[in-house]
């Protein structure tokens, strides 16, 4: 019983006090900027391989491109000259250029032939790279859609 009654002696309760007071401070001010780096930490610049222009991203016509597997994978040489200067319709002026001549029969029996696509995208009246142009390659590849033999 006698420890329960003893009182504490100074130096102990200035210890504590301290210590709490210490705790409290560090608390309260957070993370000191003492203990933070002071030089900032350098950006990381990564170049790609083939990234000419080095704005982080690899187009058509720098020399990481590969037309295969990027962007709309329409090489040079699978553009038929009928679609050069589609700009935005040129994935479709090629899907439409490809196409195999087809046909078929009205309810009154008539016969309609389409020939092939690309006589059929030379044959357009409208000029590649204009909204005119899109829309009839949109018309062709829908008739198409709805004609055309399933295989």
């Amino acid at each position: 019983m006698r420890f329960l009654t003893r009182i504490p002696r100074p130096a102990v309760l200035l210890a504590a006090g301290l210590a709490t007071a210490l705790l409290g401070t560090v608390a309260a001010l957070g993370p000191s900027a003492a203990l933070t780096s002071a030089a900032p930490t350098p950006a990381v610049t990564a170049t790609l391989p083939g990234d000419d222009n080095g704005d982080g991203r690899i187009e058509e016509d720098e020399t990481g491109f590969d037309c295969h597997t990027m962007g709309n994978r329409l090489c040079g040489a699978d553009v038929p000259p009928e679609c050069e200067g589609a700009g935005a319709a040129l994935e479709l002026c090629v899907t439409v250029a490809s196409r195999a001549p087809y046909g078929w029969e009205n309810a009154d029996g008539s016969r309609v032939d389409i020939p092939a696509g690309r006589a059929v995208v030379l044959g357009l009246d409208e000029k590649p790279g204009t909204t005119e142009f899109m829309a009839a390659l949109d018309a062709l590849d829908a008739e198409y859609r709805e004609h055309a033999p399933r295989h």
